[in-house]
């Protein structure tokens, strides 16, 4: 995207900071982006019946059969969250807007990665364990999971073309279309932001999902992630620009926020034990909800 084009799509974006109380929200969630954690947070912020979640084993609540549904009923819809790539929006007759978490593209593979091989359910996971197959042998198996930030925003998902063209209408969707591109390596500043532009009423959360010990990768597996997925480098460096300046158009009340929720006392065991109880809750009610 050249820079007169980047400065009249940046200059789409919305520039309040106000919730917008009838459009829909959309968490364009991409594998390992941190998403676990923001959408157990995203339960809190709304009735979970207007939540739908799209099922990640594709067995009812899909994407497909969303678009499918009476408009009364996608009306209704306060959320629409999950693996699901950029033009949902169109199914939305109140209108919508999109929040996105983007990671570190070798960080993300490698977390990808490591996360198929702890997950024996996993349809690659067999393989992965039975053939012994390096980061190197999982690239060349899956090109269709490289520049996957790139595919999702863009629209063009898992089996479209991947190139130059995609990167540039990846970077004007996020351009015009999202009105928080958070970033993984800066999560709570990320969820800030979200915060201050929706009026979320932040408490006190725990990561999840968070994966520990990973192995060390040599530097030549490293440097082949970043050749195959030299798209996603190039987005993850133009989001990291748009969530800067948000940053600072939004210093005050990002301030604030932080203010509130650190003003929040740390629950007591018992008391996390039901706050994740009560949650559990909410995420059955959100799925079961959107399964109907």
């Amino acid at each position: 995207m050249n820079a007169e084009l980047a400065r009249s799509t940046q200059s789409a974006r919305p520039a309040t900071g106000l919730p917008v109380q009838r459009e829909a929200l959309i968490f364009l969630h991409i594998p390992k982006t941190a998403g676990t954690t923001l959408n157990r947070i995203i339960e809190w912020q709304y009735n979970p019946v207007e939540i739908f979640t799209v099922d990640p084993y594709r067995i009812r609540a899909t994407a497909q059969r969303f678009k499918t549904f009476p408009e009364a009923r996608r009306r209704r819809y306060r959320v629409v969250r999950g693996h699901v790539q950029y033009g949902i929006h169109e199914f939305l007759p109140q209108g919508a807007s999109y929040i996105t978490m983007l990671r570190e593209p070798v960080a993300r593979l490698l977390s990808s990665y490591f996360f198929i091989l702890r997950r024996p359910l996993h349809p690659l996971h067999r393989e992965l364990r039975k053939k012994k197959l390096s980061v190197d042998r999982f690239i060349a198996l899956t090109p269709h999971r490289q520049n996957l930030q790139c595919r999702f925003i863009a629209g063009v998902g898992k089996t479209g073309v991947c190139d130059r063209s995609t990167l540039e209408k990846a970077k004007e969707n996020l351009s015009r279309s999202f009105r928080v591109v958070g970033i993984s390596e800066r999560f709570q500043e990320s969820l800030l932001l979200m915060a201050a532009k929706f009026g979320w009423h932040l408490d006190h959360y725990e990561n999840r999902k968070v994966a520990r010990n990973r192995s060390a990768v040599e530097a030549e597996a490293t440097d082949l992630i970043r050749e195959h997925n030299s798209l996603d480098l190039e987005l993850y460096e133009f989001g990291k620009k748009l969530f800067e300046e948000d940053l600072r158009r939004y210093d005050a009340a990002v301030g604030e926020a932080r203010l509130a929720m650190d003003s929040v006392a740390k629950p007591s065991q018992l008391e996390s034990s039901l706050r994740s109880g009560i949650g559990m809750t909410r995420f059955l009610i959100s799925k079961i909800a959107s399964a109907l």
